[in-house]
């Protein structure tokens, strides 16, 4: 699971991050819908943007999963192993960091 957040509790943008890393393994459906796969899905959890990504993954495609593993590296963000979060993620609770108010901009 990578959270939109990273480790210092800051939203990480752009918001349409856990879209565009899930659209690497999607396709589209005979309907011409792009259909996400079974093993990473794109969620959101409140207001806070996730990445589920099923454990399968490491061994069908260990490249891919380590690329996964890599960007939440480089971008600081937080990653949490939630067992059983394919088949019920409606059960998710977005991190404690995530509900820190945002510093804005002056306008």
């Amino acid at each position: 699971m990578l959270w939109g957040v990273t480790t210092a509790g800051r939203r990480f943008r752009p918001s349409d991050w856990a879209e565009r890393l899930a659209g690497l393994t999607a396709s589209f459906g005979h309907d011409q819908k792009l259909v996400y796969s079974p093993l990473v899905r794109p969620v959101t959890v409140g207001a806070v943007k996730a990445m589920i990504i099923g454990r399968q993954l490491e061994s069908l495609a260990p490249r891919l999963h380590r690329f996964y593993l890599d960007f939440a590296h480089d971008n600081a963000l937080q990653v949490e192993f939630v067992p059983g979060v394919l088949a019920s993620p409606q059960r998710l609770v977005s991190p404690p960091s995530a509900m820190r108010e945002e510093p804005r901009e002056p306008i």
